[in-house]
C-alpha cells in the first residue's frame, strides 16, 4: 500500500510538471539581462502599486495552458521566479488570463509575469549590462535602414 501511494504521488508530480515544460514558456525582452539573482530573493507583488522603489522592465514572461487549480498555478509562479532571477530580476509582478472568462468548456490559465529590476543600487556590472543593451540598440537601429 504504501509503495502504490507512493508512485500516485510521483505521477501527480510528474503530470503536474509536465503542464510547466519549455513548450508553454514565452520570455519577451523589453531590458537586458543582469547578472542572475536567486529565486528565493525574488519578490512576488501582485500590482505596481507594491513597488515602492524606482524600477525598469527586463521583459515579459508567459506561462500559456496551465491547469486552474492551485498547485499547478503555484509551479507556475515558482517557475516564473526561477525564469526571472535568471535574468536578474529583484521582483516579478504576477497577473492572469484564465479562458473560463470567455466561457471555454476547458479553461486553462496564462500567468502573465513582469520580471522587475530596481534601479537604486544598481552595481557596476548592472550598469555594464544596461550600457551594452543601449549600445545594441544604437547598432540594430543603424544596420535596419
Amino acid at each position: 500500500m504504501k509503495k502504490l501511494w507512493i508512485l500516485t504521488a510521483c505521477c501527480a508530480l510528474f503530470s503536474a510538471c509536465a503542464t510547466l515544460d519549455q513548450t508553454n514558456v514565452d520570455w519577451i525582452p523589453i531590458g537586458p539581462d543582469f547578472p542572475a539573482t536567486k529565486a528565493k530573493d525574488v519578490q512576488i507583488i501582485s500590482g505596481r502599486e507594491d513597488v515602492t522603489r524606482p524600477y525598469g522592465n527586463l521583459g515579459l514572461l508567459r506561462i500559456k495552458n496551465l491547469k486552474p487549480d492551485r498547485d499547478t498555478l503555484l509551479m507556475g509562479v515558482e517557475k516564473g521566479r526561477k525564469i526571472a532571477a535568471s535574468k536578474g530580476a529583484d521582483a516579478i509582478q504576477i497577473g492572469q488570463y484564465n479562458s473560463a472568462e470567455d466561457g471555454a468548456t476547458d479553461p486553462r490559465v496564462t500567468l502573465i509575469i513582469y520580471a522587475i529590476k530596481y534601479v537604486d543600487k544598481l552595481s557596476e556590472a548592472d550598469e555594464k549590462a544596461i550600457e551594452d543593451f543601449k549600445v545594441l540598440g544604437i547598432l540594430n537601429e543603424r544596420t535596419n535602414r
